[in-house]
């Protein structure tokens, strides 16, 4: 399957304007600290009083972006990712977004960009099936052997990984469902695998680093209590460093490019729920596609280009 999605980014720019026009919101289908805000739009507190939050409250927790929309965030048994092909699918420049959901978060910042720079964007995504080469479950063992052999045959240019290192992750060792403390030596040593792999294959490898999220509320939950300050709601963000096998992994490997989403998101591990008129998190865990795709022009300028 080939698709060049726009109704993401159609929505997002016509809410840009129904902002900066002072209306209400529209329903979206869709570093370091102290950078400049190149994606901040403030909202007025008349516009936040008369609740045009984008995506809608309504839709919020289903704002996951065109590639979950189209079935290309795997789940169960089935053992292979189909043909999901973003940005230019006829162009030789490949490049993998490999994971799992947390994963998916960055695909609608990562497909203006595939359109941006010609690149051929193939999306291999297994909910809850981390890339670290651990065993989670038969199902999600075998998609992600048949995906490191994919990206072995089809020699991407770039793979980029992202998977949850949230304290939800298990792993499974001789028929045993290990706690998140004693997972995370064995998770380490799967992620380090999976990059050495990407490597020996030919592909460069970025990894979006992980970053939890709330620890106890929906962030838009609180949002739609509190419309007229939304900043009430911000929170104290939860990523010890001890549950962060993907970056130990890659620093281990070497080689690997790392962006940190963390400082652009929530400087200082402080959490605003909203940017202007955005509400940034789906739930506890995700950031939602229509703020990952206000993202764009951020993620743009750190991602490497192999070409």
């Amino acid at each position: 399957m080939s698709t060049q999605p726009k109704a993401s980014l159609a929505a997002a720019l016509c809410a840009i304007a129904l902002i900066a026009a002072g209306c209400g919101g529209t329903e979206s289908d869709g570093g370091t600290s102290g950078e400049p805000a190149e994606n901040a739009m403030p909202a007025t507190k008349d516009a936040a009083n008369s609740g045009g939050f984008v995506p809608s409250f309504e839709e919020v927790k289903m704002d996951k972006g065109p590639v979950f929309k189209e079935g290309c965030l795997i789940t169960g048994g089935q053992p292979e990712s189909g043909e999901c092909a973003y940005g230019n699918p006829d162009s030789s420049r490949e490049v993998v977004v490999f994971g799992d959901s947390h994963a998916l978060q960055w695909t609608p910042a990562l497909i203006e960009i595939a359109r941006q720079r010609d690149w051929r964007l193939v999306t291999l995504l297994h909910a809850d099936c981390t890339a670290a080469q651990v065993s989670v479950s038969p199902d999600c063992d075998l998609w992600r052997k048949n995906s490191l052999e994919r990206i072995r045959e089809d020699q991407p240019g770039l793979v980029i990984v992202a998977s949850n290192t949230g304290p939800n992750m298990t792993v499974k060792s001789d028929g045993t469902t290990l706690d998140r403390e004693a997972a995370e030596p064995l998770l380490e040593a799967g992620m380090a695998k999976t990059f050495r792999d990407l490597k020996e294959a030919g592909a460069e490898a970025t990894l979006m680093q992980d970053m939890a999220m709330s620890k106890d509320y929906l962030p838009s939950e609180c949002v739609a209590e509190n419309k007229d300050d939304p900043e009430s709601c911000t929170f104290e963000m939860d990523r010890p460093p001890e549950r962060a096998y993907d970056l130990k992994a890659a620093e281990e490997v070497g080689g690997v490019q790392v962006i940190d989403p963390l400082p652009k998101i929530c400087p200082g591990y402080t959490c605003s729920p909203v940017e202007g008129n955005y509400l940034k998190f789906r739930d506890r865990f995700h950031i939602t596609a229509t703020y990952s795709e206000l993202l764009a022009p951020w993620l743009e300028s750190r991602l490497q280009n192999p070409w």
